[in-house]
């Protein structure tokens, strides 16, 4: 058995433990003076030790089977319920989970604290068996009850979110910053990017495309360095001739995200030459490569475009500075050894490759989370793995 999955299990057995043993503390408080430092009575006890025993073998189960028991005795226990329907959603029963939390909220004489934390355990049941209505409709019935629930929120959130409600994901993104006093723009603007592109699409709307640009610039506002919002900004403003403001939010890129500039090369290139300045494209973006604080991403994409264009010698250039800046960056490396190749200068790429052999044989991946560490070919906006919004930078 692996060591996270065993140490799953003992959390849930020792919270199970502590639970029992209070229980059997205020039962005995509850039978009188002489009874008030009694522990738990052997039958539970047995059950509760059977159950951890199972839980070490890694038989959850058998150990489900020893807790129920325990249950039967004393009924009246409502954290082991919670602790039990836990264990069955945890182990994909997301059916008896709901049964025991429904029993729990049909209670008549359940305090309000429990009956909260039954409701929102029920809301998880629902939401991983994909019950995607109940599953909100339980979230507001826990924030009607306690609107500064903080679990209820998330969840809630990431329920909008993963069905593209887009507005109620803001609205509670905004209660979560009243709540917590947090703020994620990097979150807020991806949102907004979301409702903006939604406005576009919207048929018939001959507005929609002044509220899509209203989300994009906000967008950028609360987070300046929203590359996709710059992207689809830019794009707006060049279909409607106005592109010296379309350069001047492209080029924003470089100061509020430069190591993301290179999504925006080709954006910026059209900017410039609808505006019949190239050569001011040109020039920034020498600036722009030769700068210690530039991304390999970007030299190698300049690169890529100088011998589109015809000047293969500039293209060497770059991406020999490049490498002397970012030296250990493959991604420069390889595309360096194929243009000298083709320059007929093989003895230095040789050389290169010889320096560069055990990298260039693996896999290499493009872009990594900051939060999780997730790597991929590709960049995502939201993280497939933690979930968080815009934290995937090039390598």
């Amino acid at each position: 058995m692996d060591f996270p999955h065993l140490a799953g299990w003992m959390a849930l057995a020792v919270t199970l433990g502590a639970i029992i043993f209070g229980a059997g503390r205020r039962l005995g408080r509850e039978e009188g003076a002489q009874a008030r430092q009694r522990e738990p009575d052997g039958g539970e006890s047995a059950f509760y030790l059977r159950g951890l025993n199972f839980l070490l073998a890694d038989e959850p189960d058998k150990a489900i089977e020893e807790f129920v028991k325990f249950v039967r005795i004393n009924s009246e226990t409502v954290e082991i319920h919670l602790s039990l329907g836990k264990l069955f959603r945890a182990r994909g029963e997301v059916g008896r989970a709901i049964r025991i939390h429904q029993t729990l909220i049909a209670r008549p004489n359940l305090s309000e604290g429990h009956r909260t934390a039954a409701l929102h355990a029920l809301a998880e049941d629902y939401r991983q068996g994909g019950f995607v209505d109940r599953a909100v409709e339980a979230y507001r019935q826990v924030l009607q009850v306690d609107p500064e629930h903080r679990a209820a929120l998330a969840g809630l959130q990431a329920m909008h979110e993963n069905e593209g409600r887009w507005d109620k994901a803001l609205e509670i993104l905004k209660r979560w910053e009243l709540v917590t006093g947090e703020k994620d723009p990097r979150r807020e603007a991806h949102i907004r990017v979301r409702m903006g592109l939604e406005e576009q699409q919207r048929p018939g709307s001959k507005t929609g495309g002044d509220r899509a640009m209203e989300q994009f610039f906000e967008a950028i506002r609360v987070f300046p360095g929203c590359v996709e919002g710059r992207r689809l900004l830019g794009e707006v403003l060049l279909t409607q001739g106005r592109t010296r403001e379309a350069i001047e939010v492209l080029e924003g890129v470089k100061n509020s995200r430069p190591s993301h500039c290179f999504m925006l090369l080709d954006l910026m290139r059209r900017a410039h030459e609808q505006a019949g300045d190239e050569e001011g494209f040109f020039r920034g973006m020498r600036a722009a490569t030769t700068a210690l604080a530039s991304s390999p991403r970007l030299v190698l994409h300049w690169a890529r475009l100088l011998e589109r264009r015809g000047r293969p010698d500039e293209a060497v250039e770059v991406l020999r500075l490049g490498k002397a800046h970012h030296p250990r960056a493959l991604v420069i490396v390889a595309p360096l050894i194929a243009l000298l190749d083709r320059r007929d200068q093989g003895k230095e790429a040789l050389e290169i490759a010889r320096r560069h052999l055990d990298g260039l044989l693996g896999a290499q991946e493009a872009f990594q989370c900051g939060r999780c560490g997730f790597k991929a070919q590709d960049i995502y906006w939201k993280c497939p793995q933690c979930h968080q919004w815009d934290t995937m930078d090039p390598l």
